[in-house]
């Protein structure tokens, strides 16, 4: 009977230690800080769609989430889906211009605290010539249905850009686009992350972790330089990180070379930073 008592007490004690860490942390809202971009029903699929985002698209990584809701019961979520982005640009006015996609990361196939994380880097920003649609591709698991849904957007150009096509300068002079990610920092350490895309055709691009990439920072006005080539960690998926102390304020270059099997495919690239 000891024993006993003694395994319930436990039991007793485990219970509400659980109970009350449960109660003190944090209820995570995907939705923080972000704004609704779009919304609407994809036809078919038997959902009701919201896209969220910062306030506007731009040129450049997006980080993008997508909210399903059962359109059956609003009031219900779906958390089992694929959702695709196709975003593509056309050139001019008239049906027979060229179009042109962007890369995408399309959101993972089951939700994550009740919604689908995704990303676009966009590669040009809207204007008179250029205009932008979105189409999201929904397949809702729940009723085996699927549909799509397709927004006129406006992409806003950043300065200076964090983007960069360029087309090989080896033999088989293949198209990409390196795009820097929003730096994060802590102190003078910058974290640099970019993404590298190669293009496939005019709608599709794909990624290859083949590749490497090194930068090499310089102070524009102060000609200093780091002189050294630092390479950056391929994390998968066509992502790259490095990080780098800029201990001056001021504007920096930021000197990238992507190279296949240590021979540079690329040649006076780079972006610039206002430290």
């Amino acid at each position: 009977m000891k024993i006993n008592y003694l395994i319930f007490l436990l039991f007793i004690v485990t219970t509400f230690h659980s109970c009350k860490s449960s109660i003190n942390e944090p209820v995570i809202n995907p939705l923080d800080g972000l704004t609704k971009l779009k919304e609407g029903y994809a036809l078919g699929a038997s959902a009701r769609v919201e896209l969220w985002g910062k306030k506007n698209f731009f040129v450049g990584y997006n980080h993008l989430i997508v909210v399903v809701y059962d359109s059956l019961n609003l009031q219900q979520k779906i958390t089992g889906a694929h959702v695709n982005f196709i975003p593509v640009v056309t050139a001019g006015s008239g049906t027979t211009t060229p179009e042109q996609a962007s890369p995408v990361e399309d959101p993972d196939e089951t939700a994550i605290n009740g919604v689908f994380p995704g990303a676009i880097a966009f590669i040009k920003a809207s204007d008179i010539n250029d205009s932008w649609k979105l189409g999201i591709h929904v397949h809702n698991h729940k009723y085996d249905k699927e549909g799509e849904l397709i927004f006129d957007i406006k992409v806003d150009d950043l300065t200076p850009s964090p983007v960069n096509t360029f087309t090989s300068i080896t033999a088989d002079s293949s198209k990409f686009v390196l795009t820097m990610l929003n730096p994060t920092t802590k102190g003078s350490i910058y974290n640099l992350e970019f993404l590298l895309n190669k293009n496939m055709s005019l709608l599709e691009w794909t990624t290859d972790d083949s590749y490497t990439v090194e930068f090499d920072p310089e102070m524009v006005d102060m000609f200093y330089a780091a002189h050294t080539s630092l390479p950056a960690k391929n994390t998968g998926n066509g992502h790259y990180t490095g990080t780098f102390d800029f201990s001056m304020e001021g504007e920096w270059k930021v000197n990238v070379i992507v190279k296949k099997n240590n021979v540079p495919v690329s040649q006076n690239l780079f972006f610039t930073l206002n430290i």
